[in-house]
Parts: structure tokens; C-alpha cells; sequence
């Protein structure tokens, strides 16, 4: 029986040593950016300073929740790009990659992906709504359905 279990275990490992994805400079680059997004509060932004931002700035702002999640409710003037599919609405993104940009989502994991992701494409001016929309609606900020 230990023999056998010890095989098992030599199997396992030694199987689990080939089955490792290679990395590839996409992936690489996105590790990055996540790396220096979940240290950098820059990248991050809560409520009530993104309200001062939004009125300051006019960053593009950018609903990463489902399409359903974006009809119930969203910050005036937003975009829905979905985070499951946004890659399908590159296109969509403005053409000067230092456009200040605002993600959210509703509580902010989405967001911090968006993040990386458009951040991935050479965006060098974004940033994600920590606490997402949730928080912004417990501070009675405005939203709309519109």
C-alpha cells in the first residue's frame, strides 16, 4: 500500500510539474499590473473622492457590472461595458490613452480586473471605484436609470 501511494504521489507531482501553463508576456504584463494595482492606492479611488474627481476631471466612466446590474441603476453618464465581455467594446475606448478613466462595479473586484485589463491596452490614466457602486449609493450620491 505505501508503494502505492508513494507512486500515486510521484505521478501527481511529477504530471502536476508538465501541466504548468507557460507564461506569456500578456500574462506577464497583466500580473504586473494586478501586482502594482493591489499596491498602489493611486489606482483606487473611494466615493466621496470620486465624487470631487468626476465634477473635476470628467473622466470617461466605465459600468463593468451586467448589462442587468447597469439598467437598476448607474452614475449619470456612464458607459456599460460589461467585465466578462469588455474586450468587445475596445473599440469603444477613447483613442488618446491618457484619457482619465473611471471603473466600477458594484462592490469593486470587477473593477480592479477592468482595471488591469484596460491598464493591459496602455491606458495610463485609470482608475477603479473602491467599494464600487454600492458605495456610492450608501453616501446618497446620485445615480439614474436613464
Amino acid at each position: 500500500m505505501k508503494k502505492f501511494l508513494f507512486a500515486l504521489f510521484a505521478l501527481v507531482v511529477f504530471t502536476g510539474a508538465y501541466a504548468q501553463v507557460e507564461a506569456t508576456a500578456a500574462s506577464e504584463v497583466m500580473a504586473e499590473i494586478v501586482k502594482e494595482a493591489a499596491n498602489e492606492s493611486w489606482m483606487q479611488i473611494g466615493a466621496e473622492d470620486a465624487a470631487g474627481y468626476i465634477f473635476e476631471v470628467e473622466p470617461v466612466l466605465v459600468d463593468v457590472r451586467t448589462v442587468g446590474e447597469f439598467d437598476d441603476g448607474h452614475l449619470e453618464g456612464a458607459v456599460n461595458f460589461p467585465v466578462q465581455t469588455i474586450d468587445e467594446y475596445v473599440g469603444s475606448m477613447p483613442s488618446d490613452l491618457d484619457t482619465p478613466i473611471l471603473i466600477y462595479c458594484a462592490a469593486g473586484t470587477r473593477g480592479f480586473w477592468a482595471l488591469a485589463y484596460v491598464t493591459s491596452l496602455g491606458y495610463t490614466n485609470v482608475k477603479n471605484l473602491r467599494g464600487g457602486y454600492r458605495a456610492w449609493v450608501e453616501l446618497g450620491y446620485p445615480t439614474t436609470v436613464e
